[in-house]
């Protein structure tokens, strides 16, 4: 039973039964940092010199690549989306005028444009076909999701994806606050 301890500890259960036979870990792995807390307040307590350090697990950036979207599994339609194109339609159907009768200077658009220029510079137009998949998929299985929160309420594109329904235009909300 001490090697058990010794080698990994996989839930709460596991280390108040440790600790409760008086043995005391020293190599777990948890996804809860709070139990971990918990358990070195317990042992403080009790006066056990050891405590459990804490060591984050090394990820591969090959394995949990966000930029590419070749890992990630969505349909190739969405894959080979061309965002750009998708947001120009979303403007349109704002502003619900035809395509062919679009004003380059549409305030919208600008907002559009400086976002992507942002999404751009961070490699996360993977993401933002990830997002269109992600919603039409909530569509399509009529799940219901919030209203928007935090900083990404901040983002027009993101409100044009359906991500949120707060029109950050209409709020004067600086697109700069998502993107801190």
């Amino acid at each position: 039973m001490l090697s058990k301890y010794n080698e990994i500890v996989v839930d709460e259960n596991d280390l108040v039964e440790a600790f409760l036979q008086g043995e005391q870990p020293k190599m777990v792995t948890m996804e809860n940092v709070k139990t971990i807390d918990k358990y070195n307040h317990l042992c403080s307590l009790f006066l056990f010199d050891d405590h459990i350090d804490i060591e984050t697990p090394a990820i591969s950036n090959d394995k949990y690549n966000y930029k590419n979207a070749d890992n990630w599994w969505m349909p190739d339609e969405y894959k080979t989306l061309d965002i750009e194109q998708y947001l120009y339609t979303k403007v349109c159907g704002e502003l619900q005028i035809a395509p062919s009768d679009f004003v380059n200077n549409s305030s919208k658009w600008i907002r559009v444009e400086q976002e992507l220029h942002e999404f751009k510079e961070r490699s996360l137009l993977p993401l933002l076909q990830y997002m269109v998949y992600f919603v039409d998929t909530m569509r399509e299985n009529n799940i219901v999701w919030g209203v928007g929160r935090g900083s990404s309420v901040a983002s027009y594109v993101l409100y044009l994806i359906g991500v949120h329904k707060i029109d950050s235009i209409k709020y004067e909300l600086n697109h700069k606050e998502f993107f801190r």
